[in-house]
This record gives structure tokens, sequence and C-alpha cells, in this order.
């Protein structure tokens, strides 16, 4: 049964948490990055005073997504780079990486992120490498 939430959609917290019990176990441990989408903001602002980018998505998932369709070494292209976690995920799991960004400002924010990850006194263990 649906339950509602505090907008005016009705949640779908209920509906997804009887179903994913009942999905394979490598299947439920993905589970959390179909309602994870945001960064935390200590990483959003990782290398920067004030990330103003307003889709930031969290390294977790998208190093997931870039081990998906890749090895290491090999070549991730981002048209749409952002603020650069994509970018950030090819680091951390050892793939090489084109991003593309047209917006000044979006830009400097991926370069600022992306130059702290690659200090490796800001490198974090991923479960996914």
């Amino acid at each position: 049964m649906l339950e509602k939430d505090f907008s005016r959609y009705y949640s779908l917290d209920a509906w997804w948490e009887d179903r994913v019990k009942k999905l394979p176990e490598e299947i439920q441990r993905t589970f959390p990055f179909l309602i994870v989408p945001k960064a935390s903001k200590s990483e959003k602002n990782s290398g920067l005073e004030n990330n103003i980018h307003p889709t930031v998505k969290p390294v977790t998932l998208m190093s997931y997504l870039v081990t998906l369709g890749s090895r290491k070494n090999d070549v991730v292209l981002d048209p749409f780079s952002g603020s650069g976690t994509t970018g950030i995920a090819c680091v951390f799991s050892e793939r090489n990486y084109i991003l593309i960004e047209r917006e000044k400002e979006y830009f400097k924010i991926m370069e600022a992120r992306i130059e702290n990850a690659k200090n490796p006194h800001n490198l974090v263990e991923h479960e996914y490498f």
C-alpha cells in the first residue's frame, strides 16, 4: 500500500521497501544508489569554499557506474561534466577521462574538485574498486 508523504505525490518508499527484499542480494546492495542521488555537503564542497553547482552526484554512485562500463586505464567521456564527479570517480578507479563543460563557473568547480581528489591525503576507499 502506498503512503502519502508531505508532498503532493505518493511516496515510493513503501512500495520499494517491500519489493527490494524480494530481489537477489547483488541487486539489493545497489538499491541505495537508487534512493540517494545527492552528494553530502562535505563531498560537494571538497576542494572548494562553496560549490554552487545544483546537481552534484555522489562519488560512490558515479564510481559504481564508471566501473560498470569500463576497466582500469580505459578512457571515460563525460560530455556534460558539471561539477566533475565522473572525473573524481575516474581518479579513484584508475580510469582516464575526458570531461567537457561549457559553463566557466562549473568548469572551475570541476577543476578544484578533481585536483582535491588527486591529493593522496584526500583519497577515500570505495567498495567498488
